[in-house]
């Protein structure tokens, strides 16, 4: 049971036309008698119901009503009141009750209820109420008294006091983890929290420990705290003091391998900037922060680097609001000095494994996750012309600030950064205008904006590709504008090494359709077309759905595969491709489709299919095998488009081709009785 804000002591200043807060920590010693005492009532209250609590004893062992509010609610940190089981207290009662229909207090209550309203019109006086309940209780083998307990018993007064841990706290533990409460109490109620984190101090400590070999510079610290920002669900900003950084470090993180920013500060947005709601996400917020400060982890797994992340740290403040004004509230020493104070292992662990479990997964929204699932799965299709997506991209500096896009698009040397706007608080709407501003002139920065959102970013429309979307951002939305805005084909053309791939063509005897694209610099099957007649001459062909192939290798496979039929009357289509890949070394890395296409290039082979489960490949009879014949089947190299000649080529041997007839069977007319019998 956490308290509030309001339920903290605290004092209030007005500092240069500012309020600041100050909230009241223990400090070491303080109440130290009062909340041994608190404890010990509670050690003696351990296993009897609330009714035997007296919260008013309670508050004079602290003799401050709102410390003790806060006190008592604490310790519930270590106990809690717990409500029997019906089953349990039916067992300890004397002889055998008969409830066996009846398993709750609330199934007894409204047996109570129908037994007066039928023997009593549904009114029972103050005489008749004794006599009622003791002929009720006999009625089930209750005693009167057992009857008046098992009906209270799911109320709060019949709940027992109850220890949760093996041991009592220590006064020690009461004033820490009310220390920690009142603290995150404020971050509830925060608007934003604050770090000026000093960067250097991640370098010097590598150069202290000689041991270690991994850098802890400005982009591992930014990697870091984005990390956490994330897992956490918690909404942040960055930027950075300029006056240690050189003019040309300004332009990526990438390149800072000497010189980095003196000071970088992290903004977390509280609930009252987000939701409004300080409950949820009031409660991330504050366990970030108390990852962030380190307190609380001490001895947990990877404690070294958040006690580093703690160490850099060199001061905080938040904006907390309450009463309807807004108070700063400086987190310096003094506040760290009463907070940062250590727990077990164990209970670290199960904090931020708790933490964990309540964020928000990896990504910011579920706009950011359906994206990255639609574009992974067109990827793997080979339906995004080969740009590969990257999640947490570089961050990018900007003057004072750091800009980090939600993806990264990368093909080859050309990357583009893809930021996801939404439609957030109007606070949220321009800090995001005030950075994209200071984008302008970047030509690797393509924007999704919902299209409700489309007039409040109006401003930057004319600076940046846009894609409007709506509910949820397409992935071939954002090809399309790709496409249009970052063609680079005709360079990609001149890239092309045509010497060496017809060199491979010769020497591997066919270059599948799949290995073109890498060979010529391609993406789109569209581009295929285009970029195989720099390849192709009077001996090397290429047709769509088989690729670029050596017109010699494709004869002599021929006459092999032709040679291999005459002994065999029919072949079914699966044993063919074995056998094809089998004796080819070239056809084994070959998908099926790609040598099925080889085999329809021949007009003395024909694939018959007799259902779609059964396909035989068999020779063509009475077919001219004259060289004439031949050399009017044989695809040649030509200047104009591929797809022609392969159209034609298709079209003359479906011509050349016999023409099975159908065998007609004629039926005999259905009855109409055989149709309903």
């Amino acid at each position: 049971m956490r308290f509030s804000l309001q339920d903290v002591k605290k004092s209030v200043q007005r500092r240069a036309g500012e309020l600041s807060v100050s909230l009241h920590f223990l400090r070491p010693g303080e109440l130290q008698a009062e909340i041994a005492r608190l404890i010990v009532y509670y050690e003696e209250l351990s296993g009897q119901p609330q009714r035997n609590f007296s919260l008013d004893d309670a508050r004079a062992w602290i003799g401050d009503y709102r410390l003790a509010h806060c006190l008592i609610a604490t310790l519930s940190h270590w106990y809690s009141w717990r409500q029997r089981e019906w089953t349990e207290v039916l067992q300890e009662l004397p002889g055998p009750p008969r409830l066996d229909d009846i398993t709750s207090s609330v199934q007894l209550r409204l047996a109570l209820y129908d037994y007066v309203s039928q023997h009593y019109h549904g009114f029972l006086g103050e005489q008749a109420r004794t006599e009622a309940l003791q002929a009720f209780a006999a009625d089930y083998n209750l005693a009167t008294a057992d009857l008046e307990y098992l009906l209270a018993l799911d109320s709060e007064d019949e709940a027992l006091l109850t220890r949760t841990t093996p041991q009592a706290p220590s006064v020690q533990d009461v004033a820490t983890v009310y220390n920690q409460w009142v603290f995150e109490a404020a971050l509830f109620n925060a608007s934003s929290v604050s770090f000026a984190i000093d960067c250097r101090a991640f370098s010097r400590k590598v150069a202290q420990d000689a041991s270690t070999t991994v850098s802890m510079g400005v982009g591992a610290v930014i990697k870091r705290l984005c990390y956490l920002a994330r897992v956490l669900g918690v909404y942040y900003d960055l930027s950075y003091d300029t006056a240690s950084m050189a003019p040309s470090e300004e332009q990526t993180m990438l390149d800072l391998p000497e010189v980095t920013p003196a000071l970088l500060t992290l903004t977390l947005y509280g609930p009252q900037e987000v939701t409004g709601a300080p409950q949820q996400y009031g409660l991330r917020l504050a366990r970030l922060c108390r990852l962030l400060l380190g307190y609380g982890v001490a001895g947990a797994a990877g404690n070294k680097g958040k006690t580093l992340l703690a160490a850099a740290i060199v001061e905080a403040e938040a904006k907390i609001h309450f009463l309807q004004r807004a108070y700063t509230f400086a987190i310096d020493s003094k506040v760290l000095k009463f907070i940062a104070l250590p727990q077990d292992e164990a209970s670290a662990q199960n904090d931020f494994a708790a933490a964990s479990q309540a964020a928000t997964p990896l990504f910011d929204s579920s706009i950011e996750q359906s994206f990255s699932e639609a574009f992974q799965a067109l990827a793997d299709g080979w339906g995004m012309d080969g740009w590969e997506l990257e999640r947490e991209p570089e961050p990018l500096l900007l003057p004072q600030s750091i800009f980090i896009p939600d993806f990264a698009l990368t093909r080859t040397h050309r990357r583009i950064y893809v930021e996801i706007l939404g439609f957030w608080t109007p606070a949220y709407r321009e800090r995001k205008i005030q950075k994209l501003q200071q984008l302008r002139g970047r030509d690797d920065l393509l924007l999704a904006i919902p299209l409700e959102a489309k007039e409040a970013f109006a401003s930057i429309a004319q600076d940046f590709p846009i894609v409007y979307y709506q509910g949820q951002l397409s992935a071939t939305d954002v090809l399309q504008v790709l496409r249009s805005r970052y063609d680079d084909f005709g360079e990609r053309l001149t890239r092309i090494d045509v010497a060496t791939v017809r060199q491979q063509v010769r020497r591997e005897g066919l270059l599948s359709e799949r290995a073109c694209y890498p060979a010529l610099c391609c993406y789109r099957r569209s581009e295929l077309q285009r970029a195989a007649e720099l390849v192709i001459d009077n001996e090397i062909a290429f047709l769509s759905g088989i690729g670029l192939y050596d017109l010699n290798w494709l004869e002599q496979l021929k006459q092999t595969f032709i040679a291999w039929m005459r002994e065999r009357a029919a072949v079914s289509l699966p044993q063919v491709l074995d056998e094809l890949k089998s004796h080819n070394q070239t056809l084994q890395e070959c998908e099926d489709t790609t040598i099925e296409a080889l085999l329809n290039l021949w007009s003395e082979v024909q694939i018959r299919r007799d259902s779609i489960f059964d396909a035989q490949v068999e020779l063509v009879a009475h077919v001219d095998t004259s060289d004439e014949a031949a050399n009017e089947r044989q695809p040649v190299a030509v200047s104009g488009p591929p797809l022609a000649l392969a159209k034609e080529e298709k079209r003359t041997e479906r011509e050349k081709r016999p023409v099975a007839r159908k065998r007609v069977v004629k039926e005999r007319p259905a009855l109409q009785e055989d149709l309903w019998g």
